[in-house]
Order: C-alpha cells, then structure tokens, then sequence
C-alpha cells in the first residue's frame, strides 16, 4: 500500500509540472519569454508550452490600446510674412 502511495506521488510531481508549463496567451495580449535571463521569444495569441525551469514569462503585454492624458502645451507661434509680388 505505501508502495502505491510513494509511486503515485512520484508520477503526480512530473504531471504537475508539465500541466504548469502550458500557457495559453488571450486574444491582445503577448508575452515575451526570457531563457536562461536572455530574450528568446515573443508569444502571441495561442497555445504555447514552455521548458520547465529554463523559459521565464518576464512580461505580459498588452496590445490595446491606452488612452492617454497630456497637459496642454502652450507654445509661441510665429508667422512667416508670405512674399507677395
């Protein structure tokens, strides 16, 4: 009996971890994947596996768009005196 508990443990860990590396990336987003500390990829829309313990999500993007407020902006106009002849 502990034989079969250790054993589905043992199987139980792996399954784990594959099932965790599986991502899905919603429609409008992106993620950009780090290996080992370096850029390597950029995903988008989809089902994607990653390396267990080498890929790194570093960041989730997304690709809407942003509004954004700015203050006015005041400036000096000058006109141009146009050449008449």
């Amino acid at each position: 009996m502990l034989g079969l508990i250790i054993l589905g443990i043992i199987l139980l860990i792996p399954l784990i971890v594959i099932v965790s590396n599986v991502k899905v990336v919603p429609q409008a987003h992106a993620y950009v994947i780090e290996r080992l500390g370096t850029y390597h990829v950029t995903w988008s829309t989809g089902l994607h596996v990653k390396i267990p313990f080498i890929d790194k999500i570093s960041k989730k993007v997304s690709l809407k768009e942003q509004v954004i407020d700015f203050p006015p902006q005041h400036g000096v106009n000058k006109t141009i005196p146009s050449c008449k002849s």
